[in-house]
């Protein structure tokens, strides 16, 4: 009865150990339910709501770049824009005659060109930005935030922008408030624009720290402490010996005792 009391420490002593081992091995506290069922559950719930974090943060910096992209679009034309309000007033200049006036309008036809080009041209994964007027939305999980986009082609339509004249000195008025308008018009997408990226990068801000502080929750529920693992491993170890010297003590007494017996 002695010797099986002492090999059931021993068979104990040795899954403690094995045990041990492998929460060692993986750095983790609860590898199975059988460590810890509710801690287990908990965690898990934690991770899930960590990697869905994970993806909002990547969806809301997606709409970052995107939004920059959008605002670099408008500033392009802004920049253009800005060169034909100069021209429109070089125009009026009255020294020029019509040549003069027909070599800035060639100037001008340059500027209303490139602006066509960042119209047709600004994109982002293969999305036009400029041709259509509407919400782009990214998910975070529990809401989500939207990115408006306006239909800037027929913005600058609308403005009567590429109707720009310079080589009539009756339409120089003209050509010059609408390209006012336009850059009007322009600075407030943009002034937009800026809010929706500041509101996406304190949106991106705002998750950041709450995947974080449901990571730190995570990590003390299953994270093994590794101090006083050794020192259970260490504990484990003289345990161990200790079960191995009293086991094959107590064969030996029974060998012992058998062998009176038989003689």
């Amino acid at each position: 009865m002695k010797v099986s009391n002492n090999n059931s420490i021993l068979n104990q002593t040795i899954a403690q150990q094995d045990n041990l081992f492998k929460k060692l091995a993986t750095a983790r506290r609860i590898n199975s339910a059988a460590d810890d069922a509710a801690g287990l559950q908990i965690a898990n719930q934690l991770t899930s709501a960590i990697n869905a974090r994970e993806q909002a943060t990547r969806n809301v910096y997606d709409g970052v770049s995107l939004a920059r992209v959008y605002d670099q679009g408008l500033q392009a034309i802004e920049e253009n824009l800005q060169d034909l309000n100069t021209l429109a007033i070089q125009a009026g200049n009255g020294i020029y005659g019509a040549s003069e006036r027909q070599a800035l309008q060639e100037q001008a036809n340059q500027l209303l060109d490139n602006i066509r080009q960042t119209i047709d041209n600004t994109e982002f994964a293969g999305k036009g930005l400029f041709n259509q007027s509407g919400d782009v939305t990214f998910g975070t999980g529990d809401s989500s935030l939207s990115l408006a986009t306006d239909d800037v082609s027929a913005l600058l339509t609308n403005s009567e922008l590429f109707d720009f004249d310079l080589t009539d000195p009756a339409q120089l008025g003209t050509a010059l408030g609408n390209v006012q308008q336009s850059l009007q018009q322009l600075g407030g997408l943009r002034a937009d624009t800026g809010a929706t990226i500041n509101a996406f990068e304190a949106a991106a801000s705002v998750i950041d720290r709450q995947r974080i502080g449901e990571s730190e929750a995570r990590s003390r529920i299953e994270d093994l402490d590794y101090a006083k693992a050794v020192s259970d491993q260490v504990a484990g170890n003289i345990l161990l010996q200790s079960s191995i010297s009293v086991a094959a003590q107590g064969r030996v007494q029974q060998e012992q005792a058998l062998r009176i017996l038989g003689g």
